[in-house]
């Protein structure tokens, strides 16, 4: 048996160098280009979340818990009530916010669009009666929001009799949503509604 040696001429040695070289480089631009879509798609994942997280927060933190309402005020034939007055209160983990960002919707027992009251709460009172002097109440703050029904409402006439039902909604701009069904057991001062 004969042994053939055989030797790389110079040339193909530096071939086979050249080729593993490009094949590492190509190794490092797949890489780099896998690891910047991971990246981009682990950082939109997270705005994701975040933005979601912030919805989700204002939904239920930014919103107004109503703690009971009223008769505050019985027409003078006494079958119907002309105002009524909520309790509420700004939800625990809530900003700081504005008095005219929150608002109410009233629909009577009609429910047609002229059976409406809606306003803002820049009527809100302490507890005590007292005009909020501060155009903005905090979380866990306790106001009052008078409401007139009567026919002579600027804004919307919507005088319930005893039993009556009225759908509302307290609104905040940019929050979260309240709802409540009052019902009129009796339409004289201070009978609870809620």
């Amino acid at each position: 048996m004969s042994r053939e040696n055989r030797y790389l001429s110079k040339n193909e040695s530096g071939a086979i160098g050249i080729g593993a070289m490009i094949i590492f480089i190509a190794l490092i631009l797949v890489a780099a280009v896998a690891s910047t879509i991971i990246i981009k798609t682990a950082e939109e994942l997270q705005q994701r979340a975040e933005a979601t997280g912030d919805d989700t927060r204002d939904e239920i933190s930014g919103k107004i818990t109503l703690v009971g309402a009223y008769i505050s005020t019985e027409a003078a034939t006494s079958t119907e009530a002309d105002g009524i007055t909520l309790i509420v209160q700004l939800s625990a983990g809530s900003d700081t916010t504005l008095l005219t960002d929150m608002s109410y919707f009233i629909v009577c027992d009609g429910g047609t669009t002229s059976d409406v009251n809606t306003d803002d709460f820049s009527g809100a009172t302490d507890l005590a009666g007292t005009a909020l002097v501060a155009n903005s109440v905090d979380a866990g703050e306790t106001f009052l929001i008078p409401i007139d029904l009567s026919a002579t409402s600027t804004t919307g006439a919507c005088q319930p009799s005893v039993g009556d039902e009225h759908e509302m909604r307290v609104i905040i701009d940019g929050g979260g949503e309240t709802y409540a069904q009052l019902h009129y057991n009796g339409v004289e001062a201070g009978d609870t509604i809620v």
